[in-house]
């Protein structure tokens, strides 16, 4: 399958085509970029459009509780890819703090999803003459959890089981100094802790598949976390790369030390919440 690129010649003509060419490189770059860090999605916030509150210790990495008293969510600055309604990837930046308010009465309990989209208007030149060019501008609104896998919507956050917490890390890039990623390390060396305070336990153990010797299974365990430790640690990544972090460190510890394997899956929130997290589940959906 051949695909058109732009491509000027001394006395080629520029037509229609070549033209299309051009506007469609943004579109194969940042698909190209979603196919390595999201992978499937249809979005990715690159950096900011996080929710003004506290980070709460329950849920999944990533929960936020908004403040109540607000009018409604407080979105902070920053910029994302998104899908239109077209299919077209588009660069989407929102400049400043943004107030969404509210949909109902509930406040910040109310059910839903915090999704961004885009509004793509033809631009018109003086007099309404027609011209090549787009305005594109990002539309916040909180949408029915229905929505949450829409092609044309990228959500930013997802309200848990409790109904003021709001989970965030969705499909996200974060860097390591990140608030979301330190608490996940500091988290990954308490089970490491509780690793080497763990008793004799699981199938495994009784099997004797690695031995006889406990602090083998205690120090495969405790490799293990260290190793997804230090990824998390050192390098930005998607949402789906610390999935795909937690979900191999469960499997590993579930061969060595199940209840350190459990602890993992606590990290991860509600099994019924939609989105990413519940890929750690042993169930894998």
């Amino acid at each position: 399958m051949t695909q058109r690129a732009f491509h000027p010649r001394d006395g080629a003509l520029l037509d229609l085509e070549a033209l299309q060419a051009l506007a469609e490189v943004p579109h194969h770059l940042l698909d190209a970029l979603l196919t390595v860090h999201a992978p499937g999605a249809s979005g990715l916030v690159l950096e900011g459009l996080e929710l003004t509150g506290d980070w709460t210790a329950t849920g999944p990495p990533g929960t936020v509780r908004p403040d109540g008293a607000a009018p409604g969510f407080y979105v902070s600055p920053g910029s994302a890819i998104v899908t239109d309604a077209t299919g077209v990837r588009r660069l989407v930046r929102v400049a400043e703090r943004t107030l969404v308010p509210w949909p109902t009465a509930a406040g910040v309990a109310v059910r839903g999803v915090l999704s961004i989209g885009v509004q793509v208007n033809l631009a018109a030149g003086p007099g309404g003459l027609s011209v090549a060019r787009e305005e594109v501008e990002p539309a916040l609104r909180v949408e029915r959890l229905e929505v949450f896998d829409r092609t044309d919507r990228l959500p930013l956050a997802v309200a848990t089981g409790n109904g003021l917490d709001w989970a965030t890390d969705l499909r996200r890039i974060l860097p390591p100094e990140h608030p979301v990623l330190q608490k996940l390390v500091r988290d990954i060396e308490g089970i490491e802790r509780a690793v080497w305070e763990a008793e004799p336990e699981g199938a495994v153990w009784e099997k004797s598949v690695i031995g006889r010797s406990w602090v083998r299974y205690q120090t495969i365990a405790s490799a293990a976390l260290q190793a997804g430790r230090m990824v998390l640690d050192t390098q930005a990544m998607s949402t789906v790369g610390r999935v795909r972090t937690l979900a191999s460190l469960r499997r590993k510890l579930e061969e060595t030390v199940p209840s350190a394997a459990n602890r993992v899956v606590q990290l991860c929130g509600p099994s019924d919440l939609p989105g990413p997290w519940r890929r750690v589940l042993p169930t894998g959906k």
